[in-house]
């Protein structure tokens, strides 16, 4: 019986784990109170102090992103994986700047193992967008954009 209890215990913190519920209680706590002050803080937020992360071509391309404004300048974190490296594809990365209310591409990474870098934009920079794909040869697959704000 104390077998079976024990086996009980370890599969239900398991799961707990596996869908974040157990991984971070303080974001849990916050996340209640997140959706009624986004609208307020979001003109007045100046940073991203932890990472986030999204999938790309199902699960072979993961990517994680933070950013930051200081000294008037954005700045951008970010982190590249490509999980299965015996395929064709690559996990790209797009990054777009906003100038004088326009759009303009920045630039293009990808990797096919693992990747990170930094990148500090200049004071004239409002705003800027990424968003990751997943493909090969000229033919991938894009997610939607994320935004700074």
């Amino acid at each position: 019986m104390r077998k079976i209890g024990k086996l009980l215990v370890g599969t239900v913190l398991a799961g707990a784990i596996a869908t974040g519920i157990a991984a971070s209680p303080a974001s849990a706590a916050t996340a209640t109170t997140a959706g009624a002050t986004t609208v307020a803080s979001t003109a007045s937020q100046s940073y991203s102090p932890s990472w986030t992360y999204f999938n790309t071509g199902g699960n072979d391309g993961r990517i994680g992103y933070r950013w930051g404004r200081q000294g008037g300048k954005y700045w951008l974190d970010f982190k590249l994986w490509d999980r299965d490296q015996h395929d064709r594809g690559f996990t790209y990365f797009d990054v777009y700047y906003k100038r004088d209310g326009r759009w303009y591409h920045y630039n293009r990474f990808s990797t096919k193992s693992f990747s990170s870098k930094r990148i500090v934009f200049g004071h004239d920079v409002e705003d800027f967008r990424i968003r990751g794909g997943y493909g090969w040869n000229g033919n991938y697959g894009w997610g939607g954009y994320h935004y700074s704000r």
